[in-house]
């Protein structure tokens, strides 16, 4: 580089990067929150007013997870070539367009088309557009605290945008909780234009640097190289992810991770449906506010636990915190409806199943490479994704079955057993696959030292 060209080249703040994951934070906490973590809170309303059946309705979370998973390849690729402002208001249009599509629905397929477009259009901004950001702005040190910093802002958002979404519902709700239903397809119309102007301030300020900003010196880039190498030294390269797919226990572990999605699916989607049978909405808008601090804790919490305690001990104790969350909804279906008690089990499924959420959050990315190294660890966090995801897409409409079928008590009661036999399963091939992972690693150093 000439001298005239480096004197050109711009040091940016750590203040400026910061400002960046700030509005990375926001968009989890408001463009996100709206898009996907409010959700929930519409299914009771629109089913009343639709007369659908509960299972039939949650298909819109299978179907906006599965286009969303098979689009976000392609959105990533995207990226490298489009302009990142021009790809994060595309998002944030397609998700202001799917709440429209939402207001304007009076049947499933509308809701379907809806949820597919909403869940694709926030893999633009959050999905791929966040770790997009922060891995530009963050290419060395200090991009994990960043990233997990831009991701509370969805735990954050829940605090206020789950009692205001209640609190509007309210407002264009007639008859009880139980038995309610919307007046007027308003609130829709409302979160789209609040997704849609949140985002596009937001779109003004957010960036990728530009080609004359060093975002890190090259000192600090030397010093990030070095330790990079020291801890690759260190871990466990593991196998390729053709000898792991060849694992029996790579396939115990799957499965008991598809179990447990199929368990948990119900308790992220299914709860504000469940809770409207027996509290108030400005009650069960409260419980989706501590939910989102059970949240805030559960992901600040995930990594120290990981680190401190391994994969075994993390996941057996997400799995109890998952059960005792259960507990409480199979409690709360014995209480008549408005119990003082229900709103306190309500408050205490919210904090028990928020201080887990690390288990799926990042719970995969840890597992992949404690569990099978860093070889082809992309491909093994597809893999182990991709067995949560599925379990994930059957449990909500298979928990709106069960309902229909029997009652929200015998959902539940299968829930807990598939949350149950799911951790079970899946912390005992752990256990198994970290043996055979010692005995590898002792096989391949007395070959080394045979040499």
């Amino acid at each position: 580089m000439s001298t005239d060209a480096a004197t050109k080249d711009k040091v940016v703040s750590k203040g400026y990067k910061y400002f960046m994951v700030f509005l990375c934070m926001l968009t989890q906490a408001i463009p996100y929150g709206i898009a996907q973590n409010i959700q929930p809170l519409f299914i009771h309303p629109l089913v009343n007013t639709f007369h659908f059946t509960l299972a039939s309705y949650t298909l819109i979370f299978t179907f906006g997870a599965v286009f969303a998973s098979v689009a976000s390849p392609f959105i990533g690729k995207a990226l490298e070539k489009v302009n990142f402002r021009l790809m994060y208001l595309i998002g944030i249009g397609l998700s202001a367009i799917a709440y429209v599509i939402f207001g304007i629905s009076t049947k499933l397929p509308g809701f379907y088309i809806a949820a597919i477009i909403c869940m694709v259009g926030s893999t633009f901004y959050s999905g791929q557009g966040v770790p997009w950001v922060i891995n530009h702005w963050f290419p060395a040190k200090g991009r994990g605290a960043a990233l997990g910093i831009a991701f509370c802002g969805g735990s954050i958002g829940n605090i206020f945008l789950q009692p205001a979404t209640q609190a509007i519902l309210k407002h264009y709700m007639t008859g009880n909780t139980k038995t309610g239903h919307l007046t007027s397809m308003a609130p829709f119309f409302i979160f789209a234009v609040a997704l849609l102007v949140i985002g596009v301030i937001i779109a003004c300020f957010i960036r990728t640097p530009k080609k004359d900003e060093i975002v890190v010196s090259d000192a600090e880039l030397a010093e990030s190289k070095k330790a990079e190498a020291a801890a690759k030294a260190k871990e466990f390269k593991g196998w390729t992810s053709k000898q792991v797919l060849q694992m029996k226990w790579f396939w115990i572990f799957s499965l008991g991770f598809l179990i447990i999605g199929l368990g948990l699916a119900s308790l992220n989607e299914d709860y504000a449906a469940f809770l409207d049978t027996k509290l108030s909405l400005t009650d069960v808008g409260l419980v989706g506010s501590m939910y989102g601090v059970g949240c805030l804790i559960g992901n600040i919490s995930g990594g120290f636990l990981f680190d401190k305690f391994g994969t075994a001990k993390s996941m057996t104790y997400a799995g109890c915190m998952y059960i005792l969350s259960i507990l409480m909804m199979i409690f709360i279906s014995f209480q008549p409806y408005g119990s003082s008690i229900s709103k306190a089990a309500g408050i205490g499924y919210a904090i028990f199943c928020g201080l887990a959420v690390f288990s799926y959050m990042s719970g995969p990315a840890f597992m992949a490479k404690d569990l099978f190294g860093s070889r082809d660890q992309g491909v093994m966090l597809g893999y182990v994704g991709l067995a949560y995801a599925i379990g994930y897409a059957i449990g909500a409409p298979l928990f709106g079955i069960i309902k229909g079928a029997a009652s929200f008590t015998v959902a539940w009661y299968f829930m807990i057993a598939f949350v149950a036999i799911g951790f079970i399963i899946l912390v005992f091939a752990v256990i198994q696959i970290k043996r055979y992972q010692k005995k590898y690693i002792a096989e391949q150093a007395a070959k080394a030292n045979a040499k």
